[in-house]
């Protein structure tokens, strides 16, 4: 499945922009105190699967009652008890999130970058070290409670050397 990840990003945008015109045009007047994203600005979570493929930590700030900024951290390792070889995999991520609706259950467009960070100090591979990095897009549901209680599906397409794969997440997380 090649397709140049431009090609997705731009239809992602499309997507987002389209069904964002009925959600900017309702009035601030139309928000209540309960609407969460606009009261509860914070939140963190754990995602499972997701953009960073086997799990994350992640933190998102609301910017606006729409619009979300978001980083997220995950890591695997292993290592050997006498201190003589190992591995790990640290994944970093920064990207954004626009919802649709003005509600405190909304679907909403994804968009970032991950960096991937793996080092190995075992074997022939003694002390090698790779970087690199692939963008994501994502389409997804929120429910956020007045509670604070936050649940976060998505399909993300993880784009990388124009190449793609569609991968699920789900965030089970807390706002504040």
């Amino acid at each position: 499945m090649k397709a140049p990840w431009a090609t997705t990003v731009l239809i992602a945008l499309s997507l987002s922009i389209g069904m964002t015109g009925s959600a900017a045009g309702q009035s601030a007047a139309g928000d209540s105190p309960l609407l969460t994203r606009t009261t509860l600005v914070n939140d963190f979570g754990v995602e499972l699967g997701g953009h960073s493929l086997i799990y994350s930590f992640s933190y998102q700030r609301m910017v606006s009652p729409l619009v979300g900024l978001e980083a997220s951290v995950a890591g695997l390792g292993s290592g050997s008890t006498s201190g003589d070889g190992g591995s790990a995999l640290v994944l970093g991520s920064v990207g954004g999130r626009l919802y649709f609706v003005r509600k405190n259950a909304s679907p909403f467009a994804t968009a970032g970058i991950v960096f991937a960070n793996a080092s190995t100090d075992s074997g022939p591979f003694s002390s090698n070290s790779s970087s690199s990095s692939y963008g994501y897009t994502g389409l997804g549901f929120e429910f956020r409670s007045p509670s604070g209680f936050v649940i976060r599906a998505a399909l993300y397409g993880l784009i990388h050397s124009g190449d793609y794969i569609i991968w699920p997440g789900l965030t089970v997380g807390y706002a504040f």
